[in-house]
């Protein structure tokens, strides 16, 4: 399924980019807080609507949650040649992956699926 919110697609790329920090840090987390993160992971792997579960975990709008999500993104490291952009297995997100050259292709952290050149 594709999202077509630009929203919910920044949120989906944040939290695929996010998910192996995220997962850490559930253990530090309260049952109940684990138990939302653990429905954001489903939601997103499914590729329906997080946003309001994220403005839940981090306890904002939905308006302040997008404008955290959309400042927090991480950016661009030189030195990295455009062929090596890796993109969402299934077009639901916008996250792009710009491994080291001649790494292994990058996974989506979600679905576990290779991501596509490109």
């Amino acid at each position: 399924m594709r999202v077509d919110d630009k929203d919910e697609r920044a949120a989906l790329r944040s939290v695929c980019t996010e998910l192996p920090e995220l997962l850490v840090e559930r253990e530090h987390l309260p049952a109940d807080r684990q138990e939302l993160l653990d429905r954001i992971h489903t939601e997103a792997t499914a590729r329906r609507p997080i946003l309001p579960l994220l403005a839940e975990l981090v306890g904002t709008s939905r308006t302040e949650t997008v404008r955290s999500l959309n400042s927090g993104l991480p950016g661009v490291g030189p030195g990295r040649p455009d062929e090596e952009r890796f993109v969402c297995p299934d077009g639901a997100c916008d996250r792009v992956v710009l491994p080291d050259p001649g790494g292994p292709v990058p996974r989506c952290n979600l679905t576990h699926r290779s991501m596509k050149r490109a």
